[in-house]
């Protein structure tokens, strides 16, 4: 019930958002809105005030703003001042341009209240920074840092926490990094490499490798291991920290290895197969750690900062997305559709309200980016006509644009079969 209640909770925020934005720019254009719908035909209730029927229709699947003289086939006085056929090509790409504005406006407006609600961070980000794990390869590894050692400076600024390491090392992670460690033959300074490909510098704070959660339909929960197990060896291997196990799943692909996990007072071992992630090459449980959280709360101005970064950040991920989608580097199974946004709405809405509303941002950010891909029927789509339309100083041929909107109809639906094909795979667990 709280999963049902809370997709349509987001999904009725960000369509009626998205068709506001279309509407708002008709009605300060004086352009005619003859319906502005929730959802999809056929109606389940409505009201008229004033030119307008306003409604909410039954397939919950986005929504409409119908404009008057929209339709060419439509009959209407060509003399109406309202019609927004008859408006240059300017006023209608401001119209059409609204929507998937007013979703990234929201993105930007919700995402800054999830840092003033309060996030849920690690509490290992408090803690003094004592190495727990150091990855083999990494310039930690060749610099010689050694499990235990404390870091008390980073390019030689102090540091009291976890935190005050990460920041740091962020934000000089180009290049290498003078790190002062303390152990047991007293103080030393270390020079740290720059990071190669994979990132980091490999120094990371203790994480016992315990189960928090898995991911169903993978192997870990097809095998039998459960939340709370702490798992003790992999293939005969003894493993103490999270990515030292990790390593182990990562290399074991498609290969049968042994589990053995404490749990409550006794020990279980389990035959496990990581399944290969096409993507990244490496073998994966479905498994993901248990840790401690605290919550962090920030001001205002703080939280329009952090907000707009992470908005900034998420957009540029999206955007890498599509690129790697076009060029063949990302497979389409990568994608979710409405299955698995309603179940990951579900879960956002019991881990908390900074969670929702994180979703809900997210969500919005890529509504607005996805509606402005240049594909007939989206509202990228009639920009180009629009566009197209501008430079030629006249409009495109009725059947080209007939014929281009049903060939964007078609790969839409493929798209909508596809991602949905994709979450009922999930689903299933396969």
């Amino acid at each position: 019930m709280t999963t049902t209640l809370s997709f349509i909770v987001v999904l009725g925020i960000l369509v009626t958002v998205h068709e506001l934005g279309h509407f708002i720019v008709a009605k300060l254009q004086g352009i005619g809105v003859d319906r502005f719908s929730i959802g999809f035909p056929p109606k389940m209730f409505g009201f008229t005030r004033g030119e307008t029927e306003y409604c909410v229709s039954w397939i919950p699947l986005g929504g409409y703003v119908k404009l008057r003289g929209e339709d060419p086939d439509e009959e209407a006085d060509p003399d109406d001042p309202a019609l927004y056929s008859t408006r240059p090509p300017h006023q209608r790409g401001a119209v059409i341009l609204a929507g998937p504005i007013m979703n990234l406006v929201l993105a930007f407006i919700v995402m800054p209240m999830v840092f003033m609600v309060g996030m849920s961070v690690p509490a290992y980000l408090d803690d003094v920074p004592v190495a727990g794990w150091v990855e083999p390869g990494s310039p930690a590894d060749r610099a010689g840092f050694i499990v235990g050692e404390k870091i008390v400076s980073v390019g030689g600024t102090e540091v009291a926490d976890w935190e005050d390491v990460f920041e740091i090392m962020a934000a000089g992670s180009t290049g290498p990094q003078n790190v002062l460690v303390e152990g047991r033959g007293g103080r030393r300074t270390l020079t740290l490499d720059s990071p190669g490909e994979e990132g980091g510098y490999g120094i990371l704070p203790p994480m016992d490798p315990a189960i928090g959660s898995l991911t169903p339909g993978y192997p870990a929960q097809e095998a039998g291991l459960e939340k709370g197990d702490l798992i003790l060896s992999l293939g005969g291997v003894p493993v103490s920290h999270w990515s030292e196990m990790a390593r182990i799943i990562h290399g074991s692909a498609d290969k049968k290895i042994t589990v053995v996990v404490k749990r409550g007072e006794g020990v279980v071992s389990l035959e496990v197969i990581p399944q290969l992630d096409e993507k990244s090459g490496r073998g994966l449980m479905g498994i993901s750690p248990m840790s401690d959280t605290v919550v962090r709360r920030y001001g205002p101005m703080e939280s329009l900062k952090m907000g707009a970064e992470k908005n900034l950040e998420l957009l540029g991920m999206t955007f890498s997305f599509l690129w790697e989608l076009v060029s063949g580097q990302s497979s389409i199974k990568n994608l979710g559709g409405p299955i698995m946004i309603f179940q990951v709405t579900g879960q956002a809405a019991k881990a908390g309200l900074a969670e929702f509303l994180a979703f809900m941002a997210f969500l919005s950010l890529q509504l607005g980016v996805l509606n402005l891909l240049p594909i007939p029927v989206l509202d990228g789509g009639h920009l180009v006509f629009l566009t197209a339309e501008g430079l030629l100083k006249r409009p495109l041929d009725i059947r080209t644009q007939v014929v281009a909107q049903k060939v964007g109809f078609f790969l839409l639906i493929t798209l909508i079969i596809v991602i949905s094909y994709n979450d009922i795979i999930r689903l299933l667990g396969r």
